[in-house]
């Protein structure tokens, strides 16, 4: 359903003289429903069909994402739970092409690369970096904001990567770690102009002065973001707002005054993505009127290389973090005390390197594996062992419960647990 509140009329005033062809199509185009689309995990789903639903569409800039024709009631799926797919709009999954073409020049292959996602939360863009890169990579995502780190953790602890560090820090803080990393994206905090279509709150908010608010907190992280990237390393920069303050001018000053070289990730033009709006430098737009998605901004640019200038080696790099910044996941837990014993995490049986047949399973039907995500205490078939269980809905594990015969006691987190159905 459209939204009711109405676009700030100095909003339209803006768009009119930034977009003085364009506005008209821009501000139909906000009055319109929002796109609905999913990302599958590449890892877990080699058929996109098994997640359930009809009349998927691709989305064109990356192959995880897919358009639906209409939204379901997501948390009915078990396979969100099991983090089979995500709930993304489209435009943002740009990130998982972005650091497929980036990465053969990211990375010196004499070690062991690391990437950090500075603004994380809930998980969308960590997720796409996840999605394209190889087993093994250190990817590190970064949120502030505490309240919002739990659900980053929860989302990505279901998408099952290993070789993830979840922190709760300032980046400010990060920033202390020096040259520590060779892909650094900031998907930063913003006046939010992209998504007035599918958010009342960017509509009721925008002003002139979160504007100009947003810009000086941009401004601060990327400073840090720099001091974080290696010589030769890549910085992705995004925002969901349109206005060239939070935009092109950023990518300006990290250029001309940074020392930040451009690069053009080469998007093919049939994908519709608009270039930067009175700029020499590459810059990409997502314009709702223009491509199937929200506003989305995008910049990518390398820092020069200076042999010079010393690099963190990652076991010093995890070192640091460990000591300096507030971790609140330091991989995929496997195993928790409960009174005297040890018992294996739900969350084990999500990631990628879970060891097949460790532990006995059982296969679920859909009002069973929600019974489970409700945190409810099941009964399993008389000839499934004592012990731990794996429950698994279409083949997908969704997590541990402890079978004692008579029933099944449920180890889901009790904070992941779904309330409403």
């Amino acid at each position: 359903m459209a939204l009711s509140t109405p676009l700030p009329k100095g909003f339209i005033d803006e768009m009119e003289a930034l977009l003085p062809e364009e506005s008209d199509l821009l501000i139909e185009a906000l009055q319109k429903e929002p796109e609905i689309s999913i990302k599958i995990n590449r890892r877990k789903v080699t058929d996109p069909s098994v997640i359930g639903y009809a009349d998927m569409q691709p989305v064109a800039w990356c192959e995880s994402g897919y358009y639906l024709p209409e939204r379901p009631r997501f948390t009915l799926n078990p396979l969100l739970h099991a983090g089979a797919f995500y709930v993304q709009e489209a435009s943002s999954m740009i990130y998982e092409t972005i650091v497929k073409n980036i990465l053969p020049m990211a990375f010196d292959t004499s070690r062991t690369p690391a990437i950090i996602d500075l603004c994380s939360a809930p998980g969308g863009k960590a997720t796409s970096i996840i999605n394209a890169v190889p087993d093994g990579i250190f990817v590190v995502a970064n949120e502030f904001n505490s309240q919002r780190a739990g659900a980053l953790k929860e989302n990505l602890l279901k998408w099952g990567y290993p070789d993830i560090m979840i922190t709760n820090s300032p980046v400010s803080k990060i920033a202390k770690a020096g040259y520590a990393f060779d892909i650094v994206a900031v998907d930063a905090p913003c006046s939010g102009e992209g998504m007035m279509r599918k958010e009342a709150v960017a509509r009721e908010q925008w002003g002139p002065g979160l504007v100009a608010q947003c810009a000086a907190l941009q401004r601060e992280i990327l400073e840090d973001a720099c001091r974080l990237l290696k010589p030769g390393g890549f910085l992705i920069y995004s925002t969901c707002t349109f206005n060239v303050d939070e935009d092109e001018r950023q990518v300006e000053w990290l250029v001309e005054e940074k020392g930040m070289v451009p690069f053009d990730p080469g998007f093919p033009e049939e994908w519709g993505i608009k270039g930067g709006i009175d700029t020499p430098y590459p810059c990409f737009r997502f314009m709702p009127h223009a491509t199937r998605g929200e506003g989305l901004f995008v910049a990518v640019m390398r820092k020069e290389i200076d042999e010079d200038e010393r690099t963190v080696a990652l076991p010093r790099l995890k070192e640091w973090l460990r000591k300096n910044i507030k971790v609140i996941s330091d991989g995929i837990p496997e195993k928790e005390p409960k009174g005297r014993d040890m018992v294996p995490c739900s969350q084990w049986a999500l990631s990628t390197s879970f060891p097949q047949g460790e532990f006995e399973e059982v296969e679920v039907d859909e009002a069973t594996a929600l019974s489970y995500l409700r945190h409810e205490a099941l009964r399993l078939p008389q000839e499934i062992g004592k012990g731990f269980v794996v429950i698994k809905y279409k083949g997908f594990p969704l997590g541990f419960v402890k079978n004692i015969g008579s029933r099944a006691n449920n180890l889901y987190p009790s904070e992941w647990r779904i309330r409403n159905l």
